[in-house]
C-alpha cells in the first residue's frame, strides 16, 4: 500500500522524463531483479511486494497503451483507475524546461539516501548474505 501511495505522490509532483521509456522500463526491471537477488532470502518477499506496490499503478493504467505502441498490438485501453494518471492531476512535464523536475529528483535522491543512511543497519541486515 505504501508503494502505491508513494507512486501517487511522486506522480503528482512536477517531473520530466529524463530517460526514454524503453530504457527506463528495462533498467527498472533490472533493478528489481538485482535487489531481489541481492537481498537476504528472508526479505525477498517483502522486497518483491514493495516493488510490485510501486509499479502496479503503471501496470494497470499504462501497460496496454505502451504495449500497443511498442508492439503494434490492439489491446483494449480502459479509463485510468489511479487519479494521478488523469491529465488534471498528473505532474508530467512535457516541455523542454525540466528545472523543477531536476530539483525534485535531486531532493528525492538526497532524501532516500538520508533514510538509507539513517537506517543503514536495517539495510545492511536486509542485504547481508550471512545469517542474521
Amino acid at each position: 500500500m505504501t508503494g502505491i501511495l508513494s507512486h501517487g505522490i511522486l506522480d503528482t509532483i512536477p517531473h520530466c522524463y529524463l530517460i526514454p521509456s524503453k530504457i527506463d522500463a528495462s533498467l527498472g526491471l533490472l533493478m528489481i531483479i538485482t535487489a531481489i537477488w541481492l537481498c537476504n532470502k528472508q526479505y525477498s518477499i517483502m522486497v518483491l511486494s514493495s516493488f510490485i506496490g510501486c509499479i502496479i499503478p503503471d501496470l494497470i493504467d499504462l501497460s496496454p497503451s505502451i504495449i500497443n505502441k511498442q508492439l503494434g498490438w490492439s489491446l483494449p485501453v480502459f479509463d485510468k483507475l489511479f487519479p494521478w494518471h488523469f491529465k488534471q492531476f498528473s505532474g508530467s512535464v512535457y516541455t523542454d524546461d525540466c528545472t523543477i523536475s531536476n530539483i525534485n529528483h535531486t531532493i528525492l535522491v538526497i532524501a532516500l539516501g538520508a533514510v538509507c543512511w539513517y537506517k543503514r543497519s536495517v539495510v545492511r541486515e536486509m542485504f547481508s548474505k550471512g545469517e542474521c
